[in-house]
């Protein structure tokens, strides 16, 4: 009963747009990028990350912004502390140490490599990737592995130019996460675009991803801290499945 009356109250504080205990001046400077169905600056449907993060800090009182850039440069500007903070973000050991990183994951995604249909492509390990040209954006989590294991990647700045360089044939597979893909699909190529494109059914990794927070300013592990506590409340509540699910 109590778990029901405190999710009531979540939801409205949500839907009333009332922070809980608010400190004025507040907000939190966030440098994210499109991503959708997650984040976006021009798809008002595809904020769902968004809102998630926007709720969890509402809960302690913090408000937020979001400014859009190429997600190279939306990590560089957090790393020096222009912005505040960063979204959504897979660890490695580089990031650990120039970050504050939330410590439960923002969102958890399968990853696969997408193809165009009717060719041929199969894999087993990574090292099979060698024998074909493969696609990855600048700054994802694909560019280090790959580069890692001395797997030469071709790079460009988003997932929408990745799925035109697949369809044109200047790229043999596209790795990305499975829903981010498919979305991106649907909003070049519309219902066409399942036609076009599949994916591999072998998994390439299940992703989570994180919140980074800038160790360049003072108050970064104190926003992280509350954004912890925020994020945990709202799971609890069980707000956050309703946002993720789009209910």
């Amino acid at each position: 009963m109590k778990q029901r009356i405190k999710t009531v109250i979540i939801i409205l504080l949500i839907a009333a747009g009332i922070p809980k205990n608010t400190p004025a001046g507040d907000t939190v400077k966030f440098a994210i990028g499109e991503w959708p169905p997650y984040t976006s600056k021009v798809d008002t449907g595809s904020k769902t990350l968004e809102k998630i993060v926007t709720e969890a800090f509402r809960l302690e009182g913090i408000e937020v912004k979001y400014d859009y850039f190429p997600w190279k440069r939306s990590y560089i500007y957090t790393v020096e502390g222009t912005y505040d903070a960063t979204f959504p973000w897979v660890k490695s050991n580089e990031r650990n140490s120039l970050f504050y990183i939330s410590s439960e994951p923002l969102l958890i995604e399968e990853s696969v490599f997408f193809y165009v249909k009717g060719k041929d492509f199969d894999w087993t390990t990574l090292d099979d990737l060698k024998k074909y040209k493969v696609g990855v954006t600048i700054g994802y989590v694909q560019e280090e592995i790959l580069r890692k294991r001395g797997i030469s990647a071709e790079a460009c700045p988003n997932e929408y130019l990745n799925f035109r360089k697949l369809y044109a044939g200047r790229i043999d597979v596209y790795w990305t996460t499975r829903n981010v893909g498919y979305a991106a699909i649907r909003k070049i190529y519309g219902n066409r675009g399942t036609e076009l494109f599949t994916h591999h059914p072998r998994s390439a990794g299940v992703l989570k991803h994180y919140v980074f927070f800038s160790k360049k300013n003072s108050y970064g592990r104190k926003l992280r801290n509350k954004f912890d506590s925020g994020l945990k409340e709202l799971k609890a509540s069980g707000v956050y499945d309703r946002i993720l699910s789009g209910k």
